[in-house]
């Protein structure tokens, strides 16, 4: 049984500190070089340029600032937060085009509608660093994005991704959630209803976070704490595998990191320890100041 108010720690696996600084050098020369060209003419294919690096950079960051405690990592976690959410600002069926801000710019972004660049999966990337960067704003508009949208991008993505975004969509907007939409979640998260991912990224990626969000709607502190334990070891098994540890998609677990500060927004404390949850995201402590 687990001790009251223990913290538990998850370590990381291990990652190349020296080609992380050189990355996130490099990656800073790409993200301005490609908002060169959203300046100029919103760009598309640019703006997609700039969210990847953005949000790669911010990874790497981590690996230098492990409980982002400084500034720089919280702005790159900022700027990867507003690049991500502006490739959705673009799919406005109201506006020839759009103003939005990315770091210290504001771009002119010409409305493109669905496209390929604003899939399923980009929307709950864009909904974790939101999340994470505790922008109610940018949380709304991604609230505000329709199901034409997502499906029009023509992303294959698994069943249980869509009721899984309208669930969020219901959670983060404050209306309630029936039964049977969270139960389909979590039947259609099963690995044995996969088509498209391994059975094991099911397992330890996808499903930990509806079983999280699952645990603050129905659940008490010890199983959502079991949640967090589960969710954040399954990334780790995951992301440290041979052919996977370098990848800066498993330095952070973003999705893991959204449902830890959602629980805690709801009363859940989170007694989890690892560089997975950079601490200072988890207490808000940039978004307070």
């Amino acid at each position: 049984m687990r001790i009251d108010n223990a913290m538990e720690t998850i370590p990381r696996h291990d990652i190349d500190a020296d080609f992380a600084r050189r990355q996130v050098d490099t990656l800073q020369s790409l993200i301005e070089s490609a908002m060169e060209d959203v300046v100029a003419d919103g760009d598309e294919d640019a703006l997609g340029s700039v969210r990847s690096r953005a949000i790669m950079r911010f990874a790497y960051l981590t690996v230098l600032d492990p409980t982002a405690g400084q500034e720089e990592t919280w702005r790159a976690a900022v700027l990867a937060s507003q690049a991500a959410n502006a490739v959705f600002a673009r799919t406005s069926k109201s506006e020839e085009e759009v103003q939005y801000q990315l770091g210290d710019q504001t771009v002119t972004l010409p409305v493109v509608g669905p496209n390929w660049h604003a899939t399923p999966v980009d929307w709950l990337t864009a909904a974790w660093l939101a999340v994470i960067t505790r922008s109610e704003e940018r949380i709304q508009e991604l609230c505000a994005v329709g199901k034409y949208t997502l499906r029009g991008s023509g992303a294959k993505v698994e069943e249980y991704v869509h009721p899984w975004i309208e669930t969020l969509q219901r959670f983060l907007s404050g209306d309630p959630i029936s039964p049977e939409l969270l139960e389909s979640v979590i039947d259609l998260s099963d690995p044995e209803n996969a088509k498209f991912a391994s059975r094991e990224y099911m397992l330890l990626v996808a499903y930990p976070p509806v079983n999280m969000l699952y645990r603050v709607l129905r659940g008490t502190s010890e199983q959502f704490h079991d949640a967090l334990v589960q969710a954040t070891t399954g990334h780790r098994d995951y992301w440290s595998q041979a052919d996977l540890a370098d990848d800066p998609s498993g330095f952070v677990a973003l999705p893991v990191l959204a449902m830890a500060i959602l629980g805690r927004d709801n009363g859940f404390p989170v007694e989890v320890e690892s560089d997975y949850l950079p601490e200072n995201l988890v207490r808000g402590t940039w978004s307070n100041r």
